[in-house]
């Protein structure tokens, strides 16, 4: 793809993958000039965003007044006023906002293809989706429910497991018949609570008709030194009043976290052992009843929270119980990396449940699974963080127990150990099996390279040993229902750093590191399909692209949505074309200097990856024949290649 104007084109492109797929408001960006950013601007200022006159020119204040808002309401803060930005915002303004007065949405701003004109997160469109269902809508779903803390993995617009899923668990946490079905009833109590609605209708109203009782100030008020927060909080939310949450959730000693003043998981799971301790409808999204209950002298410790048995007993293999074997219920919030006996006894107690073949004092992305499987089974969020409300159930008697096995309806037969060179249907079976976990091979019958490298990683993200043989104890893992998927990302436990699916490698040195040239060198042996280890000096991060296409620089995609994290973390967490230094290995295996960005655009051709759209690596030209051809981004890219060569060698490339 050629970039004409790094700026324009950068910014515009960029986000084309967003808007298209969305019925509702058209999507306003950084310079764009219109009626439509006049009203966003006066919504804007209403809600106290902005300061200023709307004049219907989206410059710098305003993408800042963009930027402040999705990242106060738990929205992804990239600064472009998409569909769901604008119909939160302006439902705000709708509901009496912070400010007088009503915005009206911008007259013809709706789409009208859509069979709606509503102005919600569904833009009035309630029609049920079910599993298998696909398209626009799906992804609107999908998207209102990670924004919930309801994770359905990708966001590919395929009704799916994962979303049925997630639509169960928020069925259940919110009292609605949970059947994995998103009908009316559904999608208005995802829209109400993404707008931040304290009526009955919507979250946090209470179990079992429990009202919480009315003792807190005017909203807009403290209580004794207390920010009490005017907002719905929900994953992603920042400010003062989320400092307020965890100060006062860490005194009631719900929350055992930083005070970040960013909502997160580790909080998340806070909010909902406060709310099931009083009654409260436990989804985490603390609201106007929550607040309540939480700044009031009513507001329970955590010590109180019942149903964890301070001695638990542990079912045997008979079905007797036995006392419970020195199993330490943790006082903290366990997440990713955590080390300590806590997590051991966790550990213990999901091996001898059956959901973790050997135990851990690491929070290893094995035990993170675990976790999962096992709070999926109880109908818990299934987010891998150990909570209370997690350990009630991992240390109670009737804690649900797993055999091998467990969670494929059609397990095949292997009658032997199979490796490289290897044929047959139970190679085709061991395939598919892995396809399944999304782990990237050709289903062929045939044990050849890919499958030896897809068995390899299962067997390291899975905590066995890593040989590229599937015996018994790698096939007896894979077909257990609670296995790592080869779209996780890979954490080192001791630094913390974040890998893509080649999990941890050994980094090149500078010596390694071959300066070669992208005509001459590097293209003409390069095929579409090919892969790409990337490695980042900067951040020690890796990820691997598959080459999507060949021009004058390579367009990649991540090839996992495991990559699309790591990449995401080495880019500071944002999307920026911004590009940085990395060493990149070619199918060759040698490794060469590149620049890349992580913006996805226009076109890919990877489904799940959770990157809609490819990047583009630029290797060494010619400096001439880049200014004439690239004149912008393309040079931009020669310098950062250049800058970062001298840097590592002394030597100036001259041409």
């Amino acid at each position: 793809m050629k970039i004409r104007n790094v700026l324009a084109a950068a910014l515009a492109a960029s986000m084309l993958f967003t808007s298209s797929a969305f019925a509702g408001y058209a999507t306003l960006r950084y310079k764009d000039e219109c009626t439509e950013v006049r009203v966003m601007q006066t919504a804007l200022i209403k809600l106290g965003y902005l300061s200023g006159s709307a004049d219907g020119s989206f410059g710098r204040q305003t993408l800042d007044a963009v930027t402040a808002f999705q990242r106060a309401n738990g929205l992804n803060p990239d600064g472009v006023a998409g569909h769901m930005t604008l119909s939160l915002l302006y439902s705000m303004m709708d509901n009496g906002g912070s400010g007088s007065g009503t915005v009206q949405p911008p007259s013809g701003s709706q789409n009208t293809g859509s069979s709606s004109t509503g102005t919600g997160v569904f833009s009035g469109n309630y029609e049920t989706m079910r599993p298998g269902a696909r398209g626009a809508r799906v992804k609107v779903l999908q998207n209102a429910l990670n924004q919930l803390g309801y994770s359905v993995g990708s966001v590919d617009g395929v009704y799916g497991s994962g979303t049925q899923r997630a639509v169960t668990s928020f069925q259940k946490a919110q009292k609605l018949t949970a059947d994995g079905i998103a009908g009316r009833a559904t999608l208005t109590r995802i829209e109400a609570l993404l707008a931040g609605s304290s009526s009955g209708s919507t979250g946090d109203t209470g179990n079992s008709g429990t009202t919480a009782p009315d003792t807190t100030p005017d909203q807009n008020a403290t209580w004794n030194g207390y920010i009490i927060p005017t907002r719905t909080m929900r994953i992603g939310c920042s400010g003062d009043d989320v400092v307020s949450v965890q100060r006062r959730l860490q005194e009631l000693k719900y929350y055992m976290g930083a005070i970040t003043g960013l909502c997160d998981n580790v909080m998340l799971e806070a909010v909902k052992a406060f709310q099931a301790n009083h009654g409260l409808t436990a989804d985490g999204l603390a609201g106007t009843n929550t607040y309540k209950v939480l700044y009031s002298d009513q507001a329970k410790a955590a010590e109180t929270i019942p149903e964890i048995p301070e001695t638990p007993e542990i079912p045997d293999d008979s079905g007797d119980t036995t006392p419970p074997g020195g199993f330490l219920i943790p006082d903290r919030i366990l997440s990713s990396g955590m080390t300590g006996e806590d997590v051991l006894s966790v550990a213990d107690r999901l091996v001898s449940l059956g959901y973790l073949e050997s135990s851990s004092s690491v929070y290893t992305n094995t035990v993170i699974a675990a976790v999962k499987a096992f709070q999926q089974a109880c109908g818990l969020t299934a987010d891998g963080i150990a909570g209370p409300l997690t350990y009630q159930r991992l240390f109670a008697a009737d804690a649900p127990s797993v055999n091998p096995g467990e969670g494929s309806t059609d397990i095949p037969t292997f009658d032997r150990t199979l490796y490289s060179g290897m044929t047959g249907d139970d190679v085709k079976a061991l395939q598919q099996a892995l396809v399944n976990l999304k782990y990237t091979l050709t289903v062929n019958s045939k044990y050849d390279s890919a499958t030896v490298e897809a068995v390899k990683l299962f067997q390291k993200l899975n905590g066995l040993g890593v040989d590229g043989v599937a015996g018994t104890k790698t096939i007896a893992k894979l077909f257990s229902g609670n296995c790592v998927t080869g779209d996780t990302v890979v954490t080192d436990p001791g630094s913390g750093t974040q890998y893509g699916s080649s999990g941890p490698i050994t980094p090149p040195s500078t010596s390694q590191i071959k300066l070669l040239h992208w005509f001459d060198d590097i293209k003409p042996s390069l095929k579409n399909g090919d892969k790409l280890l990337v490695y980042d000096p900067a951040t020690g991060i890796s990820w691997t692209l598959r080459v999507y296409s060949r021009g004058r620089h390579a367009d990649s995609e991540p090839l996992t949505q495991a990559d699309t994290d790591a990449m995401y973390v080495a880019f500071g967490y944002q999307n920026t074309w911004s590009q940085k230094p990395v060493y990149v290995q070619l199918p060759s295996g040698v490794w060469t200097i590149a620049s890349t960005h992580n913006v996805p655009h226009l076109s890919g051709s990877i489904k799940d990856n959770g990157f809609d759209g490819h990047l583009c690596v630029h290797f060494l030209r010619d400096m001439e024949e880049a200014k004439k051809n690239d004149p912008n981004y393309g040079v931009s890219n020669q310098n950062t290649i250049r800058s970062h060569w001298k840097k590592i060698t002394g030597e100036t490339i001259s041409y």
